[in-house]
């Protein structure tokens, strides 16, 4: 081959190149909608998988898109209430996105479910702990429910505690997923011969927990089985620790992702121990790919550490954010499979993505799910408890 000949067909291969990325570069982008709360009680938990989302987001982008056709996410406030999760879906449909991620709470998320199968559009939720609510056709959950997570955990939290006898189980019973744990807690506890000694409700939000504290106190428990909001956690503890009230609770995962580690060292210091939660990540392990998850992690505090608006959440508690992470590479990754792209008629689009997601038994990224039948995903869960000296969730046997 002559040497001009050589630098002829190196400029060609250099050429088409060019031309290959400004072809893929001219492909229309495919719009995902997240919707999450990134106002109100929950702000900090929508914020932080916002982040998440993100970072998977870019790498997809860096590494080709969809087929050529770039992410573009739209991003909606719906401030965890049930008629703005609706609303959200709706104006994604509206928008021509071809996906959602979110809503996120078991009450949003069962009730919007009608309407994603309604508008045909997929959707992902990645945070709602009610059992049978996965919403197949269309829609599809990676967070494990509580049927599945609550038992593993309290096998590892009841070994901890052998001695007790007497448990009080507490929760938002006006709430999908408190009444369901509230539900769930007290099958497990009188499975092992425990002694239900009584039930307290509360109303999420609610300002003052005093009085729960002071009936709390009055049960004399061994052991508190909650189900409860980070927020509403947060202001129990400070009433428990006025109380002398230093039973251990363990919690559903309502408490798991957030701020609440962060916070309830702050507000009580070394009585957060108290605290317990069941999840399936901490911020040094999580079920599936472990080196990809690492490096997500490190790029994840580091982009809290670099925005001074969210000082507030150091230092990072991963928890189970890694699962927005999650969500957009299964829907990249099985609109890649499907062959879409931009040009993709949406109706079709959506169809070919809702049939690739369904297909999927077993999905591993940085987490590793298993689905049934019905689209819920399921992921090797344990006990975490709350660090007071890294002010972090560490599982109670070592991963």
């Amino acid at each position: 081959m002559s040497l001009k000949f050589s630098r002829r067909l190196a400029v060609s291969v250099i050429s088409l190149a060019i031309a290959g990325a400004a072809f893929a570069q001219a492909k229309p982008p495919i719009k995902i909608v997240h919707t999450a709360p990134l106002s109100g009680q929950l702000g900090s938990v929508g914020k932080l998988q916002a982040i998440a989302v993100d970072i998977a987001v870019e790498d997809i982008n860096k590494s080709g898109g969809i087929n050529g056709s770039m992410i573009e996410i739209v991003r909606y406030d719906d401030q965890l209430r049930p008629d703005q999760g609706v609303l959200r879906v709706r104006e994604a449909h509206g928008a021509g996105a071809l996906a959602v991620l979110g809503p996120m709470s078991s009450t949003q998320w069962e009730t919007a479910r009608a309407t994603i199968n309604q508008l045909k559009i997929p959707a992902v939720n990645m945070n709602a702990n009610k059992p049978g609510i996965g919403g197949r056709p269309y829609g599809t959950r990676l967070n494990t429910p509580d049927d599945v997570a609550l038992p593993q955990g309290f096998a590892e939290f009841a070994k901890l505690f052998p001695k007790a006898k007497r448990v009080v189980i507490m929760a938002d019973v006006r709430e999908a997923a408190g009444k369901s744990a509230a539900e769930e807690w007290t099958k497990l506890a009188k499975s092992k011969g425990l002694e239900v000694v009584g039930t307290l409700e509360f109303t999420s939000g609610q300002t003052d927990f005093s009085p729960v504290a002071i009936k709390l106190k009055d049960l004399k428990p061994d052991m508190v089985l909650a189900s409860i909001l980070s927020g509403d956690a947060g202001k129990l503890a400070r009433e428990l620790q006025i109380q002398d009230v230093q039973a251990p609770i363990l919690c559903s995962p309502l408490i798991y992702p957030g701020v609440f580690p962060q916070t309830v060292v702050k507000t009580v210091g070394a009585q957060a121990k108290q605290w317990f939660t069941v999840g399936q990540a901490s911020n040094d392990y999580a079920s599936g790919d472990l080196v990809a998850y690492k490096k997500f992690v490190d790029r994840y505090v580091a982009a809290i550490a670099k925005d001074a608006a969210l000082n507030q959440f150091q230092p990072p508690n991963v928890s189970n954010t890694s699962l927005g992470y999650d969500a957009v590479y299964l829907v990249a990754l099985s609109a890649r499979k499907a062959g879409i792209d931009g040009s993709t008629p949406i109706d079709s689009a959506r169809d070919k993505l809702r049939d690739a997601i369904n297909a999927q038994k077993t999905f591993r990224g940085v987490n590793e799910i298993v689905f049934d039948a019905n689209g819920d995903g399921a992921e090797k869960v344990g006990a975490l408890q709350v660090d007071p000296a890294t002010s972090t969730w560490k599982f109670l046997t070592a991963k």
